[in-house]
This record gives C-alpha cells, structure tokens and sequence, in this order.
C-alpha cells in the first residue's frame, strides 16, 4: 500500500480523502497550515499530523515544507486540496521529480479552472447560459455595466491570487446601489487589480461531477443543494444526490475538456424557477461536497489516487444511490445561526424562515440521510468541530 499526504486538513474535502485513503489499506498523514484548525488529522485514519508554513503568507516556504517532509517519510502521494495548496504547488511540481507524485491536473488547465472570468466566457462562447458578468479594471468601467440590475455580486476573479509570493483571497460582495457597488469595487481593485461584477442569479445550486482523462469521461454523478451555509449563496451545508442528466453532463464535459483538464473536477449551475441554467464556476480541485459522491456510491477520493499511483481507471459509470441527503453538522449550524440573523435588508430573492428551518436542521436522521463528518467509525473529527465552532463563538 502507499504512503499518502492529504494537504488543507481543515477542509471537508481532506477528511473525505483521509478516510477514503485509509480504508484502502493505504498509510496517510494529514497536514495542515500552521495554527489552523484541522479535524481531518483527528480521524482514526490519520497516522501522523503535520503542520506546515501558512501556504498563503509565504508560498516558496510551505513548498519547501512540504518536500522536505515528503523526502523524510517516503511519500509516495501528495493530495492537495484546496486554491491554498493545488496552485503552489502546481506552478512548483518540478521539485517533486524523483521524490513522490503530486494529484494535480495539468498546469495550464489548473490556472483556467481557477480563472472564473475566463471559465465564464468560454462557456458563453459554447452557448451554454451564464449571468451577465464584466470584468473592471477601474472604477471608470462602471460606466459601462448598462442595464444590469440591482442587486449585483461583486467577486473577484480568482478565489486565491498570489502576488510576489504572497496571497489575495477572494471574497463575493453584494451591491444593492450605486454608491455600494462603487465603494465595494474600490476597494478590491486595490487588493487584487481587478474585480467582477455580476448579475445576481436566484436559484438552487446544481453540480455535475466527472473524473476526466486525455479522451473519455468516467463516474458522472449530479447532485442539488438544498442549505447553504450562508443562504445568499455560499458551499452547501446539505445537499442530495439526482438523477443524472445527460445533456447536463455533456455540456460540463466539453466545457472542462476544451481548458485540457484531467482529474475529478465539479462544474457548478444555477438552476431558476423556471427550470433554465446558469453556469457558475468550475472547481478543478477536490470539493467540498464530495463526501455526497462518496455517500451515495462513487468513491472519487479512492478512485483518484488509484489513478494517480497507478494509472488504474475507475469504471466508466456507477449506478450510485439517488435521493441521498448528506448533512455538514458545522455547516448546519452556522446556516442556523445566519438564518436567526433574519432576511438581508433589500435581498430580491426567497430566504428561508427561521422555525421551519430549525425544524428541518434538528431532525438527526431519516431514510436516506448520512453525514460528511459525523461517522460512528470515526467520530472524533466531527465531535472536536461542534466543540471548536462553540468555543469560537464563545470568543467572538
């Protein structure tokens, strides 16, 4: 069996590795930036813990880091995780020739995926639907935005940009006047140079995931939101497994595939009242959703790393399990929290009220429901999060 490093042990996405890894019979350490908050390292799943130079202060020294420590235990697998790590070490993996490999799609297909402006004009130029988005420069493009209407989303372009070794994360503003989207633009224009700004788009969130190689397409699987941890928009907090639709899956298929993509890769859409799509985004890295794939039969985190140890494919399609609901206990509890905040002053769309959502967020379990980080078989990492989300608000 391989010697495996999940980076970013922070994220759900790790966990899901770490223990997709571990029940393989593989060896797994799990790292993590400096000071931060890992539960993956806590599962049962995890033979050592490190931690790491913060990959966004200084990028050449977490990559330093993370070699030397691959040298020291043999590591035959990195696994990076999120923008933080996949971009560091993409535009650095020659310096892990002859040490270990590295799960990362191709270099130019790495930089595309993260690019959301540039993801959204090729999908506009392959006919596929997507909100009215401008790039500005200057506060002297605002001119030029016509007739978009309020309320707008101001996000910036990459959701991770690194600048002289250092990184700008990106942050999603909503504008409701002229003055706000104004003041908001300023601003990131001087943290990150440029900075979009998009029609809001109402809608359930809809994701299409594949694992793509150089000429075929495998494990297709689609899924809906049904919480999301902030209800204007943001990762879900719950979420189900659907029927799989094939034009759907076409489209994200040759959208991924014309940037040169190979991986596990998830294309994400609006999908409005009126049944129609927006495209979103493409995560060209491993997402936080995916414990659902592997919840409702498709393990990509093992299939994955086959593929990247061994060059084994998976098979083409699953018939994974429909209608399976997957919960983030944390995640639940903040979308609560938001919730009890009430309804956004000027917010144009539907926001769920507080009882009924109580409601739905304290049943603990029904036919079809399973849990990203709450498992009996390993429950520590679930358990130390709902007591580090307590003890955080408790300083705060």
């Amino acid at each position: 069996m391989a010697r495996i490093l999940v980076l970013d042990g922070h994220s759900s996405a790790a966990l899901a590795f770490t223990r997709s890894a571990g029940r393989a019979g593989h060896w797994v350490a799990v790292g993590a930036n400096r000071g931060l908050f890992a539960p993956a390292k806590l599962s049962r799943y995890c033979q050592l813990a490190t931690d790491y130079p913060v990959s966004t202060q200084d990028a050449s020294e977490f990559v330093s880091a993370v070699v030397e420590f691959a040298r020291a235990q043999s590591i035959d697998l990195i696994v990076p995780i999120t923008d933080w790590t996949v971009q560091p070490l993409s535009e650095q993996r020659v310096r892990f020739e002859g040490i270990c490999r590295v799960a990362l799609p191709p270099r130019d297909s790495v930089l595309t995926a993260a690019d959301k402006y540039q993801t959204i004009e090729l999908a506009r130029k392959q006919g596929i639907h997507v909100p009215c988005t401008r790039m500005v420069t200057s506060t002297s493009d605002l001119a030029g935005l016509g007739d978009m209407k309020f309320p707008v989303v101001v996000k910036d372009r990459f959701s991770v940009r690194w600048v002289e070794g250092r990184a700008v994360l990106g942050s999603v503003f909503y504008a409701f006047t002229e003055e706000e989207l104004r003041s908001t633009v300023e601003k990131r224009l001087q943290l990150a140079g440029d900075v979009l700004v998009q029609e809001f788009a109402a809608g359930a969130g809809i994701g299409v995931s594949l694992f793509i190689t150089d000429d075929d397409i495998f494990l297709p699987f689609q899924w809906q939101r049904i919480r999301e941890v902030d209800p204007r928009g943001s990762a879900s907090s719950a979420r189900k497994s659907l029927p799989l639709d094939r034009n759907l899956m076409n489209m994200s298929y040759r959208l991924v595939h014309s940037i040169g993509f190979r991986g596990i890769v998830m294309v994400e859409y609006k999908r409005a009242a009126d049944g129609s799509l927006n495209f979103m985004e493409i995560n060209g890295r491993p997402w936080g959703s995916i414990g659902l794939a592997v919840a409702s039969g498709i393990d990509y985190p093992r299939y994955y790393m086959d593929w990247c140890l061994n060059g084994t494919l998976p098979p083409r399609t699953l018939a994974y399990r429909v209608n399976i609901t997957c919960r983030r206990v944390v995640g639940e509890m903040t979308h609560l929290s938001n919730v009890r905040k009430g309804k956004p002053e000027n917010w144009p769309g539907a926001y769920p009220a507080f009882w009924s959502t109580l409601l739905k967020v304290a049943i603990p379990w029904y036919p079809g429901m399973r849990y990203d980080d709450l498992w009996l078989s390993d429950p520590r990492p679930a358990l130390s999060q709902i007591m580090n989300w307590f003890r955080v608000r408790r300083k705060s």
